[in-house]
């Protein structure tokens, strides 16, 4: 048998390399997660404001509907169906309501982005917590060789979670402004791209392409669901994208085909 250095088992360099990043992420872990819940707070506010935004214009047109008086001075809309009915027509045609409306969206899925990415750090904090424990017993026990075939194998599935899933954890977003239109405000970008290739992730819902423009060269965008479906469904050819940047390229919010 070896003989082992001072202070306990002789680690090999590659072995410490992976030691050395779990315990990167789990000292980054307090100020990551807090910045996280600080983000999320800032896009629940903002999403409250707008909510309430939404529902003053409601409230107004709803009043409007129900004083408004016909050439006989009678109410022009004498039951609550027709009352409705207008209430709704008025508003789908309010510019100012259906901005309101886009913002909402946008902040709710900012908020289920933001979910995601707690839950994902919460995961991986686990797992590392549980694979230190366990190469540590290896160890301790003697057993050098198999802590490192353990810890190997765990590398390798961090390494290709990473790689597949990139849209699971894309940067934070900034909320969008209560009260703003559409445009640069929001923290989103407008370009047009040819798609070069798309396939699935192993994160459900999620489309990776790689999409080429004159602005960007080529690039890693990410998608989800119907965004997903339609990026996925038009390799070869152009698209407008609505996008934010993220650490690992593009997220598109928006995927419009362009004749």
């Amino acid at each position: 048998m070896g003989k082992r250095a001072a202070g306990g088992p002789r680690v090999p360099f590659k072995m410490r390399e992976v030691l050395v990043d779990i315990a990167k992420r789990l000292g980054e872990l307090p100020a990551t997660s807090g910045e996280l819940a600080r983000k999320r707070g800032e896009v629940s506010d903002a999403l409250h404001r707008v909510l309430d935004e939404a529902k003053k214009i409601e409230i107004q047109i709803a009043g409007e509907v129900a004083v408004e008086k016909n050439g006989d001075d009678k109410p022009r809309f004498p039951n609550e169906a027709a009352r409705n009915a207008e209430t709704n027509r008025r508003l789908a045609a309010d510019e100012g309501y259906r901005n309101t409306r886009r913002q909402i969206e946008e902040l709710r899925k900012q908020l289920r982005e933001l979910d995601a990415q707690i839950d994902e750090i919460g995961r991986r904090h686990r797992s590392d917590s549980n694979m230190s424990y366990l190469v540590a017993s290896l160890l301790g026990a003697g057993l050098k060789d198999e802590a490192g075939a353990v810890l190997a194998a765990y590398a390798q599935g961090v390494q290709a979670a990473s790689s597949q899933d990139g849209a699971t954890a894309p940067e934070a977003p900034a909320p969008a402004p209560a009260g703003g239109g559409e445009g640069g405000g929001d923290g989103l970008e407008t370009g047009i791209f040819k798609v070069l290739e798309a396939r699935e992730s192993k994160t459900p819902g999620t489309i990776r392409a790689y999409c080429e423009s004159e602005t960007t060269g080529k690039t890693a965008v990410f998608a989800k669901n119907g965004e997903g479906k339609t990026l996925a469904g038009v390799v070869g050819k152009q698209v407008e994208l609505k996008y934010r940047r993220v650490d690992r390229g593009l997220f598109a919010v928006s995927v419009r085909p362009v004749a």
